[in-house]
């Protein structure tokens, strides 16, 4: 089968678990047997691979400045990112004319504009989108929940482009399914009024030839605290900072050390080393940036905690499963649909967002009851065999494939008519 799956960015350029998500379904479907080709933007390094097309009409060697805040955009750019861009749809309409695909899956068009879908709308092939977050909202009802206008005419001109301009183009959009990453993320479709009938929730999977178990060892001293990540403040790293903060107080606890693997803009990582300078935890904590999968499976083997810390709506987080897969206990937040994934007290902790104290007492439950962690650790890894294997995600998702593929044969297309 020839697939085409478009994407805001594409590895090397990454913000996020997203992007390398996207490309582990690529190599995998193509290990397969299929043949899969990447409409993204352009970029210096996909130069010499002729199954990545850069189309969409911006750069992600710039992808700081875009996809991190690195610099205001401009009111055109808002509206080029955020509702259309004529160059985009341009440029995907002739690439899929001239690919011929069978199948047609948008993973992330974030940034991207609804332009890639509104191309893909007359090309011979269904159509599906695979939705880790609220992207497809953003396109297609309200891209005023990205931009955050705040002045009462911003809000005047953000409403009119919204009523005039991206509700009648979402409406030409077709759809043969959805594929969410969990049901909190499937509800708010649902309730923003896509059909529940073509939307179906696939839970994520983990390499485990990958993250696979280490030994089991006694805590260190200091106990080591393990967090991955982006390094923006929806992922509540800072909560982390002061719940350290609070373990320090807490009687008969031995000290800890928090590694942290991941990266940010440069603004809120000032912000990050300033808060630590003030808690004086400057040698207590070690950033190391992102790096190999072969690199942090070892910092998950030599770590005794993994503490995941969301605050925002985190529709599934994948690097608590890799975690539990290297055999490591779990403190988790319930933020968004992370927690469809665990049983509390049986496969992890599970603690309220944005609760330092609780975080600090589920860490220091862990530091006192070796038997806790080693019952996560053991049903953790049962668990990841059972329900978490990567090739048993992307059997489901070929499942779903070939059940939209049956709905567009039918002509069964949904739109969005009713905007």
């Amino acid at each position: 089968m020839r697939i085409v799956r478009m994407g805001n960015l594409y590895p090397p350029y990454i913000v996020g678990g997203n992007e390398m998500l996207n490309r582990d379904i690529t190599e995998n479907l193509r290990q397969r047997g299929h043949e899969v080709h990447i409409l993204t933007a352009h970029g210096e390094a996909f130069r010499d691979d002729p199954y990545i097309h850069q189309v969409f009409n911006y750069s992600l060697d710039e992808k700081d400045d875009l996809f991190l805040g690195g610099r205001a955009l401009t009111p055109w750019e808002l509206f080029r990112h955020h509702v259309f861009d004529q160059r985009t749809y341009q440029a995907v309409k002739r690439t899929l004319h001239e690919l011929h695909p069978d199948l047609i899956v948008v993973h992330n068009l974030y940034m991207a504009s609804s332009a890639p879908l509104l191309a893909a709308r007359d090309i011979p092939a269904p159509i599906v989108a695979e939705v880790a977050d609220k992207w497809l909202l953003f396109n297609l009802l309200d891209w005023g929940l990205v931009v955050h206008p705040t002045r009462k005419w911003h809000k005047v001109v953000v409403d009119g482009v919204r009523r005039w301009i991206q509700h009648p183009l979402a409406r030409k959009v077709r759809l043969n399914g959805i594929s969410t990453v969990s049901n909190f993320i499937k509800s708010l479709y649902v309730q923003a009024g896509f059909p529940e009938e073509i939307i179906e929730t696939h839970y994520l999977g983990i390499h485990t030839d990958v993250f696979k178990p280490g030994p089991e060892h006694p805590l260190h001293h200091p106990v080591r605290l393990l967090f991955v990540g982006g390094l923006w403040e929806g992922k509540g790293i800072q909560v982390i900072i002061e719940a350290m903060q609070r373990l320090a107080r807490m009687p008969n606890l031995p000290p800890f050390h928090l590694d942290v693997y991941g990266d940010g803009s440069e603004g809120f990582k000032a912000h990050l080393r300033e808060l630590i300078r003030e808690a004086g935890l400057e040698s207590s904590i070690t950033f190391h940036g992102f790096v190999a999968w072969e690199t942090l499976v070892q910092a998950m083997y030599d770590a005794d905690i993994f503490v995941f810390a969301s605050i925002w709506d985190e529709p599934f987080a994948i690097t608590p499963l890799q975690a539990l897969g290297c055999g490591l206990p779990v403190v988790a937040t319930t933020a968004g649909g992370t927690a469809e994934g665990y049983t509390d007290e049986e496969t992890a902790l599970l603690i309220p967002p944005n609760d330092a104290e609780a975080m600090a007492q589920a860490i220091a439950r862990l530091v006192q009851d070796d038997a806790l962690r080693h019952r996560l650790r053991e049903r953790g890894l049962q668990d990841v065999q059972r329900r978490w294997r990567f090739d048993a995600y992307v059997d489901r998702l070929l499942d779903f494939y070939a059940r939209a593929t049956e709905r567009w044969k039918k002509g069964q297309n949904f739109s969005l008519k009713s905007l």
